[in-house]
């Protein structure tokens, strides 16, 4: 092979790629095998790459014009800050759900040695993010689906994240004592799987769909919590009135706050 420079093979992997963010996705899968954090591959665009790197960032073009996310094929991604091990069975962490963990942060703040809760914790991006940013904190993570539960152990571990007890059970029926409860709940109806891109259908479905018009978890979590503690939830950006209302009834109140493109993507009830 032709020896590539760094600039040279970003290039290369940026024209190949199908991806509307192809710029971004060929930065990150070359940074990846280079092995490199994202600032020293901009200091380095003239060095030379490896065969190797060349033939591992072919692939991974390959896979990813087929529709296999790019968090997959890479098995990390960031976080508020933090690196978290990603794959198949778990919910890749999303910038727009940093906002609920700013939004848990800010509810806690006033409070000592607060306990948190983490319904659906999937990864742990949010329990372990709150955590880190909290060390005073006790967070419990709670998961049900073995995958899913693999990689929250795997991250608590190597975000060294002390202050967080992962626990498998069912976020429907789980209760406890807490000060706050937060949730990135399934919230997407079942009718509405035809309107999801290939991409986002590589995820676990128990992860993105439920029951009652993507209601369900919202519903129940507010019911098994009411008047007990604060809630903040993750939504998808049509839901904000339901989930307030919801939370409304059992005698909440509540606000909506908005992610960086203006959409509603957290509710909070406060008691």
């Amino acid at each position: 092979m032709v020896k590539v420079t760094v600039r040279e093979l970003i290039l290369q992997c940026q024209s190949q790629l199908l991806s509307d963010e192809a710029e971004r996705e060929a930065r990150l899968m070359v940074a990846h095998f280079m092995k490199m954090t994202p600032t020293a591959l901009r200091m380095s665009y003239n060095q030379a790459v490896t065969d190797e790197v060349v033939l591992q960032c072919q692939k991974t073009v390959e896979r990813r014009n087929f529709g296999e996310p790019l968090q997959y094929i890479l098995g990390e991604c960031e976080f508020f800050g933090l690196t978290f091990s990603v794959g198949k069975g778990v919910l890749i962490p999303r910038q727009d759900t940093e906002l609920l963990v700013e939004t848990a942060l800010e509810l806690i703040k006033d409070k000592k040695t607060p306990k948190v809760l983490d319904l659906c914790s999937g990864s742990g991006c949010v329990a372990i993010s709150i955590a880190k940013n909290r060390q005073d904190a006790k967070v419990d993570a709670v998961e049900l689906y073995d995958e899913a539960y693999g990689y929250l152990l795997k991250n608590i571990d190597s975000n060294k994240a002390t202050n967080v007890t992962p626990i498998k059970a069912d976020a429907l029926s789980f209760m406890g004592d807490y000060d706050l409860v937060v949730s990135n709940p399934p919230y997407i109806a079942h009718s509405e799987k035809a309107d999801l891109s290939k991409e986002v259908l590589n995820e676990p479905e128990t992860a993105l769909f439920t029951d009652d018009e993507g209601l369900l978890f919202y519903k129940t979590i507010s019911n098994n919590f009411a008047n007990k503690c604060d809630i903040a939830f993750e939504i998808g950006y049509r839901q904000g009135k339901a989930v307030s209302g919801i939370l409304e009834k059992l005698g909440a109140n509540t606000e909506i706050s908005q992610d960086l493109c203006g959409n509603d993507r957290v509710v909070i009830g406060k008691y």
